[in-house]
């Protein structure tokens, strides 16, 4: 892969976005279904739950689904390139890959590259999922990043302590910390604490990783089954953001609680409202089909692009989740 053509880092979760790494679906593989994976709907915990505990070929199992997502994904890129944002996409996993971590958790994916790594300020963050069978994700995106930052001294490459091994997989004190709960602005980064993803553990890690570079790192604790903070809020532009405000144990964190909120409802978080991804800060790419949505946006001054993303939000997670920002700014 070819240097980067921009200048490597992440500042903030709406600055112009240059340069992305996106998923893959490779040998899309889920692992049989146990608490960790309650975010998951209806039809797919049956269809985990009646695999006998072995791992489920995605491509086998949902054909269709599986083409229709790779179309998604496609789909998306596609944006990407008429917007003028490089896309990079990591390599297939090797076979040894496949197996690592195998004895707490079969199964594996590369569709949703932005949990189990993150791009903060210059720092490329290799970090724990709390779901074993999504931590060898960090090998192919390893590969995918490193050559973006070789030659840039201001780069910086940390990975946090291994989780301790748990079974199951939802246990164990960790420490976790996912892509999908972080959230930056500026030198304040908000982080999303749960029982089912990122924990306090993994928030004191970043923070102690962080403070010396200046940046201020703050909790959001939530409840209920959304899998991530992004799940429930995503910042807009300086002054406005979007949130289905319930989650929230304690409100919106400091750095944002004066903002202005597009409130959503609960339907509307659960369909990736919140999931999209700024372009720039008059720019928001979301799944196709959240019309009150996009006239709020469009009140606003900011220009939503509707893609259809529904099979890519079938597994779990949605366009922000596959799609690894490396260069905004």
């Amino acid at each position: 892969m070819a240097e980067s053509t921009h200048k490597f880092g992440v500042h903030s979760d709406y600055g112009r976005l240059r340069e992305a790494v996106v998923g893959i679906l490779d040998d899309f593989t889920l692992p049989p279904f146990d608490p960790a994976l309650v975010h998951y709907n209806a039809e797919l915990r049956e269809a985990l739950e009646a695999t006998g505990g072995k791992p489920l070929r995605v491509k086998a199992a949902f054909p269709e689904r599986y083409e229709k997502t790779q179309e998604q994904l496609e789909a998306v890129v596609a944006v990407y390139d008429e917007r003028g944002v490089e896309v990079h996409r990591p390599r297939p996993y090797s076979e040894e890959e496949k197996e690592y971590l195998g004895f707490l958790q079969g199964g594996h994916a590369l569709l949703y590259p932005a949990d189990p790594v993150y791009v903060l300020g210059n720092h490329f963050l290799e970090i724990n999922i709390r779901r074993a069978y999504r931590r060898k994700e960090v090998f192919p995106l390893r590969d995918a990043v490193m050559p973006l930052i070789a030659h840039d001294p201001e780069a910086r490459h940390a990975a946090m302590p291994p989780a301790q091994p748990f079974t199951p997989s939802g246990g164990g004190p960790g420490p976790y910390l996912e892509g999908g709960d972080i959230m930056i602005y500026g030198k304040d980064i908000i982080v999303g604490e749960s029982d089912i993803a990122s924990n306090r553990a993994g928030t004191d890690w970043l923070k102690r990783y962080l403070e010396p570079y200046g940046y201020q790192v703050h909790p959001m604790p939530m409840r209920g089954s959304f899998l991530h903070a992004l799940g429930v809020m995503c910042l807009l532009r300086e002054g406005l953001l979007m949130a289905y405000l319930p989650p929230l144990v304690d409100g919106l964190p400091e750095p944002v609680k004066d903002w202005e909120v597009i409130e959503l409802t609960e339907q509307e978080a659960r369909t990736f409202a919140t999931v999209g991804v700024s372009l720039d800060e008059k720019t928001y790419m979301l799944p196709a089909g959240h019309n009150r949505v996009i006239d709020e946006l469009d009140r606003r001054g900011v220009e939503p692009v509707p893609v259809p993303a529904d099979q890519i939000g079938f597994w779990g997670g949605s366009i922000r989740c596959a799609t690894l920002p490396v260069a905004r700014g």
